[in-house]
Order: C-alpha cells, then structure tokens, then sequence
C-alpha cells in the first residue's frame, strides 16, 4: 500500500551497488569535480535520463507542479512506497538526510532507504501522463564528516525496465543531489516552492555546486549559502547574463574563491580574475578574461575592479597556463 507524502524539502545524492534490478551496473564512484586543486566548470544546470526530457521538479504533496517555462509538464499524483517496514505517513529532509516515517513508528534514513520508491504521473505536454517510479537503490555519506547524503537512483517508466536516473556527459551513470525548490531549465532561475523538490544530477552544475561546499541547506559564520550556492551555478555555467546561456565549455578548469573560505585561493594557481557572481549572473566581467575569449553579450556587465568590490559572492578565476 502507498500513502501519499505530505511533503519534503532538502537535498540527497547518490551512490551504488549491484542487485537483480540492474545487473550491469556495479558500484558508482563520485566523479570527480576538481582537477589538480582547479575546479572542472560544465555546460548543464541539470541532467538526467528520464524519457528524454528534464524532469526539473517534483511537488510531493500531491498537488500539480507545472514547469516553470510553462510548457505544461508538471508531476501529478506523487507518493511514496516503503516495502516491508509498513505506510509511509510522512518524510523531510534533516539537512540532506532524507527521513522516512511509518505507520509503525520506524524511522529510517541513511543507508536504511534503499527500498524506498517514490510513484507518480509524469504529464509530459502533448505526450500525455505516464506513470513513473523512482527508487533509491543505496545511499552513503560524501564522505565521513560530511553531511552529504549520496543517492543511487533508478526510474522506469509503467512497464519498462530500471535505467539510471542521472548520467554524466559521457553517458555513464551518475549520482543525484534532492535539493528544495526547482529551477527553470531554460533561464536557471530557483523558483522556490513549498515542498517541492529537485533531483540534482551529478556532473551538472546544481550538484557540482553542493559537492565545492555551497550546501544551500547550511550557513557559514551565521550567513546562508543559499544565495552562494545559486550564484555558483552561474558561475559554473558561464552564464553571465543570467539568462540561462552558458559560455564555457565541460571540464574547463577554473579557479573559484569567496570571502566565507568555502573555496580558497590555491597558491599554486596561475589565473586572472573573470568575474564575480550573484544569484542572477555575474555582478561584474573582465570581458578579455572569459573563459572561451571574449564574445559579445547580449547584457551590460561593468568591469571587475578591486576584488569582491561588486557586491559579488563568488569570483571565477581563467587559468594562464
């Protein structure tokens, strides 16, 4: 029997093991987002292999979300199913650790929810609703003294077979990050939604962005990330207008520092500064500086002077070789 879940907020990732469900693939590494202490840039806010379209968001109280470019995709009917440890009567988000409760008083979280599937009807415009699953396959911690909860996830449509829900730009699979809120897959804007919830694939920008320290669940110093950790998707992408279009290409390595001591200045680094960056895009550019060459922009953006002079939370740095 499934209840429906009453809500959820937060943010989850990914990790993996082999069963009878998917036997080609055995257990997934995190991938790496930094090379020789330069952080690896991408093109994607987001990434994921579902029938090949982007699910962006998901609303877990059971009310339509419709996608923020309002095409008319939205996820209707959603609940969620625990086999073998009773009805789910409700499930949050403590920090990313999901929390799962049951009608029998259980609470599991962790490496306890590998059973756990999430069910719903997936309107995809003029494709129609499809029934859809989710299922955490395993979980684990980044890393010890993290508070990074790493997710396999695997869906399947009605009938079909399990497939990774997230893969990289090489097509292999992935982990995921549950973060609150959606973005627009179009313009990269956080449209903020009581309950809803976003599978942030790996190897993409929202997740890239989780895994250098920008958690916008947590704070440094009394001041929230959340603001960071949008003003880095940004930054990853190149998106200077804040538009949406990015300006780089996948693995550019680049040198990232802020004033909270998330990132830090590497030494050892050679760059010139690119930008800094807010939540809507770069707060200032050195235009000779982008990271592809200078380009024209269809935005103004005033030159960088001294740093952090902007108002920016973030620099971006182009490494000279």
């Amino acid at each position: 029997m499934m209840r429906r879940l009453t809500w959820i907020v937060g943010a989850v990732a990914v990790v993996a093991g082999c069963d009878e469900v998917r036997s080609d693939a055995c257990e997934i590494g995190l991938r790496s987002v930094q090379e020789n202490g330069m952080n690896l840039n991408g093109m994607n806010l987001n990434g994921m292999n579902l029938n090949g379209m982007n699910l962006n968001g998901m609303n877990l109280n059971g009310d339509r979300l419709y996608s923020a470019d309002g095409a008319g995709d939205y996820v209707d009917q959603l609940s969620i199913e625990l086999k073998g440890h009773g009805d789910v009567v409700s499930a949050t988000l403590v920090g990313s650790a999901l929390k799962v409760v049951t009608d029998t008083g259980k609470i599991l979280t962790g490496d306890k929810l590998d059973k756990v599937r999430f069910e719903f009807e997936l309107q995809e415009g003029e494709k129609g609703k499809h029934g859809k699953s989710v299922w955490i396959r395993g979980a684990k911690l980044l890393a010890p003294d993290s508070d990074i909860w790493l997710y396999e996830l695997d869906y399947k449509l009605s009938k079909g077979a399990w497939m990774p829900l997230c893969v990289d730009h090489e097509g292999e699979p992935t982990q995921a990050i549950l973060l609150e809120n959606v973005w627009n897959p179009i313009s990269g804007a956080k449209r903020t939604i009581s309950g809803s919830i976003t599978f942030a694939c790996s190897d993409a920008a929202l997740a890239k962005c989780v895994e250098w320290g920008y958690r916008p669940w947590a704070s440094v110093g009394g001041t929230s990330l959340a603001d960071f950790h949008q003003a880095c998707t940004r930054l990853v992408r190149a998106d200077y207008c804040g538009d949406g279009t990015p300006h780089t290409v996948t693995g550019t390595p680049i040198h990232v520092l802020d004033q909270l001591g998330v990132q830090k200045l590497d030494e050892n680094a050679s760059f010139v500064v690119e930008a800094e960056w807010g939540p809507n895009g770069a707060v200032c550019l050195n235009n000779a500086n982008m990271r592809t060459g200078a380009q024209p922009l269809g935005c103004d953006i005033p030159a960088c002077g001294a740093g952090f002079a902007s108002g920016g939370l973030i620099q971006s740095g182009k490494i000279v070789q």
